[in-house]
């Protein structure tokens, strides 16, 4: 199974929902923390934030972002038109992995990693007859799963792990084109690809109902781009992916075991050369987002490097854990976050290579 690591952004939805609210909305959804939790695999713990007394006014826009959210993760079963928004040759496996991103979200503490295993290799065996030899093991379960959706005429990154769950990304199209990337003192000419027409892109979309999905992706052999997450020309094109994914894709070969619990490693320092490198403009939003998806006990690694990313520069620009107020970060130079961030990555670069066959360093 191919290792890669996922780059998330924030996409506006099919429901065309803002964080911001209207000024003379009574209530107003805390759409921060709505997101966070579901990016951190627990939206069900966002339901009590849609509780609305019948007395408060509420925006039309809360309340049609209420009835789809409810829709999808307050009932026995899924009421939402997740499956019915997005026909395709895959239903029926996308259906199975439905029913297990929502009963993973429902029971945190069960661990269903065999249950999704089993009924797969069960549609698999039953639907695609070169699966007959296939066996219970994740390996096995990847090469004829992609076999599977390959032989539909779609691609797909295979079966394997976002953020703690077992995840399904498939599109229908996708152009190929090469990218001198900068890294190690040298420039590496690196093939992308650029992803269209996406059936599924994975658990995070359906828990944050189509706002946050993953945005690219990077490989031993390439980097993958969802086209429709970036402009190009931008600087998010050129900081949080080509900068972000290009070190991971560096880091695949300085560190070839390196893993941590889901990524974290890797998405540290794929975090921490984002803000080494961003213009004001960007920086102080990303730091924002890291802010705000933080989490150090959770199981998905960009919430762990996250808070992690924090947590370190907070002690060198403020001297405690973790400083939440953008404000006090504003306060700061760009280029003190950009020196700081990059010494940061160096120093951890210096301590990796330290330790043979790393494959866990920051938690």
């Amino acid at each position: 199974m191919k290792t890669f690591t996922l780059t998330l952004l924030l996409l506006c939805s099919a429901l065309g929902i803002t964080a911001q609210n209207q000024a003379n909305d009574s209530i107003k959804l805390d759409y921060t923390k709505i997101y966070a939790l579901g990016l951190d695999g627990n939206p069900i713990a966002a339901l009590p934030l849609l509780e609305m007394a019948p007395s408060r006014k509420a925006s039309q826009k809360d309340l049609k972002f209420k009835t789809a959210f409810e829709n999808r993760f307050k009932f026995t079963a899924d009421q939402s038109d997740f499956l019915s928004s997005r026909k395709s040759k895959i239903d029926d496996l996308l259906l199975i992995y439905r029913d297990y991103w929502r009963m993973s979200f429902s029971n945190r503490k069960d661990n269903n990693d065999t249950l999704i295993m089993r009924n797969v290799t069960h549609f698999l065996k039953t639907n695609f007859p070169p699966a007959q030899n296939l066996t219970l093991n994740e390996d096995s379960i990847d090469v004829y799963q992609k076999k599977y959706i390959t032989s539909l005429g779609y691609h797909t990154t295979g079966f394997g792990k976002t953020g703690g769950l077992y995840d399904l990304l498939v599109w229908k199209t996708e152009k190929d084109t090469v990218y001198k990337l900068r890294y190690e003192g040298k420039q590496t000419p690196v093939k992308i690809y650029f992803m269209d027409d996406f059936i599924t892109l994975g658990w995070s979309e359906y828990a944050t109902l189509g706002r946050y999905h993953p945005a690219g992706w990077a490989t031993k052999e390439a980097l993958f781009c969802v086209r429709k997450s970036y402009d190009t020309t931008s600087e998010t094109f050129k900081v949080s992916y080509l900068g972000h994914e290009g070190r991971h894709f560096a880091d695949y070969k300085l560190f070839p075991k390196l893993k941590g619990v889901g990524s974290a490693d890797l998405e540290y320092r794929g975090k921490l050369t984002e803000l080494s490198l961003y213009s004001e403009e960007g920086l102080f939003k990303r730091i924002q987002f890291f802010i705000n998806n933080a989490n150090y006990d959770s199981e998905n690694g960009h919430s762990i490097a996250a808070f992690c990313v924090i947590r370190d520069l907070s002690r060198v620009f403020f001297h405690n854990e973790f400083e939440k107020d953008l404000e006090k970060w504003k306060a700061i130079p760009v280029r003190k976050i950009n020196k700081a961030s990059a010494k940061l990555l160096e120093q951890n670069t210096k301590a990796l290579q330290q330790i043979p066959e790393v494959e866990k360093f920051i938690k």
